[in-house]
């Protein structure tokens, strides 16, 4: 992803305050507390313009200072920490004032309305040793930060300030500069660095004091004090996409006598791996020619485990796939005007990770031609109104893809039937045998209805004695439990089912066995549940078929099943959201947590279900790496220059000329000699490794190493009278300097490595 830049929001103290608990001290008055604690104003200076005068503090002019972060710092919640900012821009201000000076600051974050909102202010500038303060209630930041509160060394940070206190500030620091380069020089001839009260008893015993004569001064070498480091400050980092290289430009500095001037920045030592990155980037979809391309951008991670992106996404056209249909996942849709089944699909491909993405949700595929359906009444029974004396034709509608046959379910065609009660057939003959009453001598005649369909006769009754006679009489009786009935799910009826009997004797004289009547019953349909089908996004209702008034009251022809023919239910569409998965990745020390994009639906039932349909943008759980110093065993030695500036830390080996006067039987005489203090040349060194190590202690990059080295204290010389002369000594220190915590922690922060 792209680094965040901090949005500057120059929020007003008092409107922040409204929006914090009544109970909590706004961010500003936080802020101010803390400046109070942890900058202070030199005696003698002001810091900046205090006035209780409106008109004053009118002349106060208020630009905007662009500075950057001269390291990654992760801001603390609330504790404000000391940062060293570089300063990019200081409106007015002759930019030989801003070379090589660094502005010192406090910065922390606070929470407003769970908005993570940075604070910082400048509390003074520094350069070569020297510092200057500034009034830190002149020069204030707030910016918005984003879920990961780190300030980026490659984003601005715009500072409102005062801009007459601070290029007064900066002025101070270049004259101050000229001005102890001038001091050091006078100090050197006029002899300053002796002292006189050192060995203050050894001259009062000193039996020839008052002839004492104040000696010539020291003479000192008059060369200038000249240092010289490499630095990367004021260097950009240079993007060889050839190499793949991310190189660090460095350049000379040379300090003389304060004053310090930069050679040309030159590639240095340390170089970064650059990497192709595609978590940050989209897939480039083309629907026409049916290709998805996956999308870079680079990227490297620097010295301290930060990732530092270049450039914008672009294409990677080795990443390319093939975008196709998939109807696996879709309904088809019936054409009954046309007569024909359309095959839906989505368009979907493979990404790098394997994963299916779709591109397009379900619609007309144009690579399956619609397949004919067709209407049959097979299958389907006829509908009877006995009531209406007219019988329903019923149809279904079949079909077949990829070799599997469907149906619909049966639905009245139109087709209507008229109902005929027939006692022989057209030829003559009886459709059912009479019944003959041997005890009575009659005889009953049967009946049936009939319809013709296509021509042809169809009987929807059983035969059914002419009761006219009042000799026959139809009964339920025996024939109560539905279990015995005619159901047909088709027409959606159930029939009746009854026998007929006579009188012999006063006895029930039982002619038929319980046969199907007249008597209809209409099918009921209740839903009990669902069956779901997620992959297709739809539902079967679960339906239970049932009758009532019957004999029995109600009874259950089918429970809770899926019925022939039974429609489609699609799930509710509820949009799309993002959630997160159990992928976790890495790309050098960032860390980056998988999630996937889903659509939301609702199913018949009302529980909810989540469709995966592609890769979601990844969370940057950003650095996941410490930087581990590891520290080398001292060593130690002693070398010899030829120099006699024992008073620059860079020139500090060698002989020193000492000059002296002397006086005795009242003439002066002049002595030369030469004192080489060898234990001054002494040096301790260690090497000090850095290695990146990431959370699941994978090694990021080559571990880089430096020598860090303590050089022994210029000597101190000082005086003594010894029989009448004042002779002068240097001493020294001990022969190997220490190697101190203190000083291997400037090595560090000299050679920018994370503290």
């Amino acid at each position: 992803m792209k680094p965040i830049l901090p949005v500057l929001l120059f929020l007003c103290a008092g409107l922040v305050a409204t929006s914090l608990p009544a109970s909590a001290q706004s961010p500003d008055q936080d802020l101010a507390a803390a400046r109070a604690a942890v900058t202070q104003t030199p005696s003698g200076q002001t810091g900046g313009l205090e006035t209780d005068d409106p008109d004053m503090a009118a002349m106060v002019k208020k630009v905007k200072i662009i500075t950057r972060s001269k390291t990654a710092a992760q801001l603390p919640e609330n504790t404000p920490i000391a940062l060293d900012l570089g300063l990019v821009d200081v409106p007015g201000a002759d930019a030989k004032l801003t070379e090589g000076v660094t502005a010192k600051a406090y910065a922390r974050y606070v929470k407003v309305e769970e908005q993570k909102v940075g604070q910082l202010v400048l509390s003074g500038v520094e350069k070569d040793g020297r510092a200057e303060a500034l009034n830190s209630d002149d020069f204030v930041a707030q910016f918005a930060l984003e879920n990961d509160p780190t300030l980026d060394p490659t984003a601005s940070i715009t500072v409102e300030g005062d801009q007459s206190e601070l290029i007064a500030a900066l002025k101070r620091l270049a004259v101050t500069g000229e001005d102890e380069t001038a001091n050091k020089k006078e100090v050197e001839e006029a002899g300053v660095g002796a002292s006189d009260g050192a060995v203050a008893s050894n001259a009062a015993s000193n039996p020839d004091a008052g002839s004492y004569t104040t000696p010539g001064a020291l003479e000192l070498d008059d060369t200038p004090e000249t240092s010289t480091r490499i630095t990367a400050e004021g260097c950009k980092m240079r993007i060889d996409l050839d190499q793949l290289e991310a190189i660090q430009q460095t350049r000379m500095a040379t300090t003389t006598d304060g004053e310090t001037s930069y050679g040309t920045c030159e590639d240095g030592d340390e170089r970064y791996k650059i990497n192709k990155s595609y978590s940050a980037c989209a897939y480039i979809e083309d629907l026409d020619a049916r290709t998805a391309t996956a999308s870079f951008l680079y990227y490297y991670t620097d010295g301290s485990g930060n990732r530092v992106e270049h450039g914008e996404c672009q294409p990677d056209p080795e990443a390319r796939f093939d975008i196709v249909e998939d109807s696996s996942a879709c309904r088809v849709s019936l054409d009954y005007d046309a007569g024909t089944v359309i095959t839906n699909a989505k368009l979907v491909y493979t990404n790098q990770n394997g994963r299916k993405i779709e591109v397009r949700d379900c619609s007309p595929s144009t690579d399956v031609e619609p397949a004919i359906m067709s209407a049959t009444a097979e299958g389907c029974d006829i509908r009877d109104d006995f009531d209406a004396g007219v019988s329903y034709q019923r149809q279904k509608y079949v079909y077949e893809l990829g070799g599997v046959s469907y149906s619909t379910a049966c639905t009245d065609s139109g087709t209507e039937f008229a109902h005929e009660t027939i006692y022989k057939t057209d030829g003559g003959d009886y459709v059912c045998t009479p019944l003959i009453n041997a005890n009575s001598k009659t005889v009953t005649l049967q009946s049936r209805v009939r319809i013709l369909v296509n021509g042809l006769e169809q009987f929807r009754t059983a035969c059914t004695p002419d009761t006219t006679s009042m000799e026959v009489v139809a009964t339920t009786e025996g024939c109560e439990d539905p279990a015995y009935w005619t159901h047909s799910l088709s027409a959606g009826q159930s029939y009746g089912s009854e026998r007929y009997y006579y009188f012999y004797d006063d006895k029930q004289e039982f002619i038929s066995d319980c046969q199907k009547s007249d008597q209809v019953y209409t099918h009921q349909i209740e839903i009990t549940g669902w069956q779901p089908h997620d992959d297709q996004l739809f539902a079967y209702a679960l339906s239970t078929v049932y009758i009532d008034d019957t004999p029995q009251g109600r009874y259950n022809i089918k429970t809770s099943e899926v019925l022939p023919g039974t429609a489609q239910t699609p799930y509710t569409y509820d949009g799309e959201s993002t959630a997160p998965n159990s992928d976790v990745w890495y790309e050098d020390c960032t860390r980056f947590a998988g999630q996937d994009l889903v659509k939301n639906y609702t199913r018949p039932d009302g529980t909810k279900y989540a469709l995966t349909v592609g890769d979601a943008d990844p969370v940057n759980q950003g650095n996941v790496c410490t930087a581990q110093i590891s520290w080398g065993a001292d060593t130690h030695a002693t070398y010899v220059l030829t120099s006699t500036n024992y008073s620059s830390a860079a020139n500090v080996c060698g002989s020193t000329t000492l000059r002296y006067n002397y006086a005795t039987g009242g003439g002066e005489h002049e002595f030369s000699g030469t004192d080489t203090g060898m234990n001054h040349c002494a040096f301790t060194d260690a090497i000090a490794t850095k290695t990146i190590v990431r959370e699941d202690g994978t090694t990021i990059g080559e571990p880089v190493s430096n020598s860090c080295r303590a050089t022994a204290a210029a000597p101190s010389i000082y005086n003594v009278q010894v029989n009448g002369l004042k002779v002068w000594f240097k001493a020294f220190g001990p022969a190997y300097p220490a190697l101190t915590t203190a000083i291997k922690s400037q090595c560090i922060v000299n050679w920018g490595w994370p503290l």
